[in-house]
């Protein structure tokens, strides 16, 4: 649903991630993907970053993000201030929880590769100077992979990418805590409503379809919406996904009316598919 790529982040796990190296098709759950996929996967070194420009030409760092984390999120804060939840109105504890890994540190791999976060998604509470659910201020949280982006001191600001180069993606999906029906696989492209990103199975389901211990494979065609949108008073037709200006993959804990939502999840061996 949230564009958000922290620049301090990526500056940090740019360079370890240079230096390391100059130093030393249908819908739905798949059986196949993941680990063994044929295609090109996208290793994290030690700091979460994907240096691929060799091979896929995909270079970004993963990341976490959260209606409670400003742009501005470094190793020393979250930049509260400028959160879309503050933005609101609303407190921090009113606000989604982000327990790991921080934004605007390092977003270390565990021991298998996986990488993987904890916190909760806020319950929406009504707009401050309002009479609706604030949806836009309280969104939820996540982890993301940008596929154009050097960081922060390199001059270049966050690209897109081609992802037609490849039929699709592939990745394992595990975790403890994974609130079924509430998680989207995003992925905001340039031309997207606003910040209403489309997601796997999103032009027809309120969520992507994930589980635990699941081997997912997503083609483009997969990819849709948001179908929320057509919900909305005027309704709104989703634009096309275009699949040439991708600017990251990111996966959504996103946010309902109910209750908050706690989540523990983890993704690995993510895998552009040639076949």
């Amino acid at each position: 649903m949230r564009k958000f790529s922290n620049q301090s982040i990526l500056f940090l796990v740019g360079v370890a991630a240079l230096c390391a190296g100059a130093c030393s098709s249908s819908k739905g759950p798949a059986t196949e993907g993941g680990a063994g996929a044929t295609g090109q996967a996208l290793t994290p070194t030690a700091t979460g970053f994907v240096d691929d420009r060799a091979n896929s030409g995909v270079v970004g760092a993963w990341y976490s993000y959260g209606d409670a984390a400003g742009p501005g999120a470094n190793t020393t804060s979250t930049d509260f201030a400028d959160s879309d939840c503050s933005k609101g109105g609303f407190t921090m504890d009113q606000c989604s929880q982000i327990t790991m890994p921080t934004p605007g540190m390092p977003f270390a791999p565990d021991a298998t590769g996986a990488m993987c976060t904890n916190g909760t998604a806020a319950k929406v509470l009504m707009a401050v100077s309002g009479t609706t659910a604030d949806y836009s201020h309280l969104w939820g949280a996540g982890i993301g992979l940008d596929l154009n982006n050097l960081g922060g001191d390199s001059g270049v600001a966050k690209g897109v990418y081609d992802l037609t180069k490849y039929k699709g993606i592939a990745f394992d999906f595990s975790g403890t805590l994974i609130p079924t029906g509430k998680m989207r696989v995003n992925f905001p492209f340039t031309g997207e409503h606003g910040t209403d990103s489309p997601y796997w199975d999103g032009a027809t389901m309120a969520s992507s379809p994930l589980s635990n211990n699941l081997h997912v494979t997503i083609h483009w065609a997969d990819i849709g919406g948001p179908m929320y949108l057509a919900g909305q008073t005027p309704p709104v037709t989703a634009p096309a996904f275009d699949a040439t200006m991708v600017s990251a993959i990111q996966f959504q804990v996103f946010t309902n009316t109910t209750a908050s939502v706690p989540y523990q999840f983890c993704v690995n061996n993510l895998t552009l598919l040639t076949e």
